[in-house]
């Protein structure tokens, strides 16, 4: 069953046209998962959307990676570039989310694999960063299987009605992996 699951997923960018079902997954993974991701659901949801599709622009150096299973959107990941001169070399991975009934497919890894080739396309990267809250186990296991490491832990990170979670902080040396 996992095997046929994973077969019938497919990976691709997102583009404008997909903003409306971004949301939707964007908003079931805050609402979830508030101790797993720094991001909460805007109160004015109407601007949010407006937003999300301007992120969703053309744009050479940011992207987001959705994985469906025939028309349904059942997992997104984000990646980035970061802007500063002296930080071109680095990108970080946002936003990855995988719907419940697809967790453990290979849906993840797949979204994965897509925003870190993006990455290698962009030339002067040689490096991905994302943090991970502790909240998380399986996201965690995922980046260390595809060979992210860790650098560093930020303690009591995130604030959601009174918990906290704390964040690992990883990275993924281009030069090295493959």
């Amino acid at each position: 069953m996992i095997g046929e699951m994973t077969t019938l997923c497919s990976i691709r960018k997102l583009d404008q046209n997909d903003a409306e079902d971004w949301a939707a997954i964007r908003r079931e993974s805050l609402e979830a998962n508030p101790l797993a991701f720094s991001a909460s659901v805007p109160d004015d949801l109407t601007v949010w959307l407006e937003s999300i599709r301007t992120r969703l622009a053309e744009s050479d150096e940011s992207a987001v990676f959705g994985a469906f299973s025939g028309k349904s959107l059942v997992g997104i990941v984000g990646i980035q570039r970061y802007a500063g001169k002296k930080e071109r070399h680095k990108c970080f991975i946002w936003g990855m989310y995988v719907t419940a009934q697809r967790r453990r497919s290979g849906t993840g890894e797949r979204l994965l694999r897509a925003a870190i080739q993006e990455a290698r396309s962009w030339q002067g990267v040689e490096q991905v960063q994302l943090a991970v809250s502790e909240v998380a186990d399986d996201a965690k296991r995922l980046y260390e299987r595809i060979g992210f490491r860790e650098w560093g832990r930020e303690p009591r990170t995130l604030s959601w009605q009174g918990r906290f979670a704390d964040e690992t902080h990883m990275i993924l040396d281009l030069r090295e992996s493959h």
